[in-house]
């Protein structure tokens, strides 16, 4: 008889590991139904490694974080930089984990990036670039083409977004712009 694949939504194990490993490194789960890029990547540590101790994950869960939000940074840096004109800088820093921060902490600016799920880390790193931009280069980044407002980052269907509250319509923030 053929071994079942593993499936992190539905194994037993692997959910009460992800569980009780996520509460002692403050992190929530989110969702374990439907689609969860956190949880498939809990799951391959889990499926390489077996039960990995909260203080062996916390680093794993940090470098993930460090480079979802340097892609990210560099990614919404480089349409700043086409947008407006500006030379905007990099601005990132980490410290690793210890018992105030337990996955470590990732800053872009001034801002903490707390988030653990890909899109969510789009959306905070995003807010976090808008506000160095304003609170370096006193300029509003991104501008809605329609209002001549500034655009808000929000999660829209697990869909990273800008969004104009004068139209309150939203323009895909990971395609071409």
């Amino acid at each position: 008889m053929a071994a079942e694949e593993f499936d992190p939504r539905t194994d037993r194990a692997f959910l009460a590991w992800a569980r009780a490993v996520c509460d002692e490194l403050w992190l929530g789960l989110g969702e374990t139904r439907g689609s969860n890029d956190f949880l498939e990547f809990l799951g391959k540590i889990f499926t390489d490694n077996g039960e990995l101790p909260a203080e062996h994950l916390a680093p794993l869960v940090q470098r993930r974080r460090i480079e979802l939000a340097e892609r990210y940074m560099r990614l919404f840096i480089g349409q700043a930089r086409r947008e407006t004109g500006l030379a905007v800088a990099e601005a990132l820093c980490s410290s690793p984990p210890d018992d105030r921060e337990p996955t470590g902490l990732t800053q872009v600016g001034d801002s903490v990036i707390r988030a653990i799920r890909e899109p969510d880390v789009a959306v905070e790193t995003a807010e976090a670039v808008q506000d160095y931009v304003m609170a370096r280069y006193r300029t509003v980044w991104p501008v809605c083409p329609v209002h001549r407002i500034g655009f808000h980052p929000v999660s829209a269907d697990d869909a990273p977004a800008w969004e104009c509250s004068a139209g309150e319509h939203r323009v895909p923030m990971l395609d071409s712009r």
